[in-house]
């Protein structure tokens, strides 16, 4: 089954097509001083170009739905439902943390994808993975390093961090060559920037299951309120200034 998968949740826009739990093409573009907008159809129109497959042939779409960019997360969704209904196919909404945790099974221990929010602060979870099968050790967060530092230390196993933002995180610490303080393990990959092949594969699992959703109630998922909802919460009188 030809998936076609789609990550816009950081900086780096990543499309993606797998087949029979095979990668096809990770198409990944750094849209430096352009936004996701401006960049998805071409990219798309790439991808599809660099592989020899049609648009037409696509049989289901997975999308990331956050956490992450609020507006990257809009856009990649938006994308994903016109092409889903465009084309009449299923449509998948999956975790960006989920989709990072995912592309680390093989590791003897608890997982934590951290994704870089706003105002200092990180996207996080918890996961384990045992016989491919995942759970979930703590759901969705978001709280600043040292708050999450301050929890993972409480735990007794291996916890190996990776995402979007762990360069910060580093270099706060003072961690060489991706060292670890006490149980936490630093990880450094490529992978770390964005995840549509993950995002692919785990709509592939699903779409056998029916696990697919309503193109019309899918929505981002958000964790933090935007930097627009702080403002007005801190001054209401901004949604009616000129």
């Amino acid at each position: 089954m030809l998936v076609l998968g789609i990550d816009t949740a950081t900086k780096v826009l990543n499309l993606a097509i797998v087949n029979n739990s095979e990668v096809i093409i990770d198409y990944k573009v750094n849209r430096m001083e352009k936004t996701h907008s401006t960049l998805i159809l071409s990219a798309l129109n790439n991808m599809l170009n660099l592989s020899g497959i049609k648009l037409k042939e696509i049989e289901g779409i997975a999308v990331s739905i956050g956490p992450g960019s609020f507006t990257g997360l809009r856009i990649g969704l938006s994308t994903a439902k016109g092409l889903a209904f465009a084309l009449s196919i299923p449509l998948i909404g999956v975790s960006s943390l989920e989709s990072s945790a995912f592309s680390w099974l093989s590791l003897p221990g608890i997982l934590c994808p951290i994704i870089k929010a706003r105002r200092g602060e990180y996207y996080f979870a918890l996961y384990e993975y045992k016989n491919k099968d995942s759970s979930i050790v703590k759901d969705y967060q978001c709280a600043k390093w040292v708050e999450i530092k301050q929890e993972l230390l409480e735990y007794r196993d291996h916890i190996y961090i990776f995402g979007d933002g762990i360069e910060d995180i580093i270099k706060d610490e003072k961690i060489e060559n991706y060292g670890h303080i006490a149980n936490i393990y630093f990880i450094n990959n490529s992978l770390n920037t964005a995840n549509a092949v993950s995002v692919a594969l785990l709509g592939e699992e699903r779409i056998p299951k029916k696990e697919c959703d309503d193109i019309y109630k899918l929505l981002p998922l958000y964790i933090s309120k935007s930097a627009a909802e702080v403002l007005i919460e801190k001054d209401p009188v901004l949604i009616i200034k000129k």
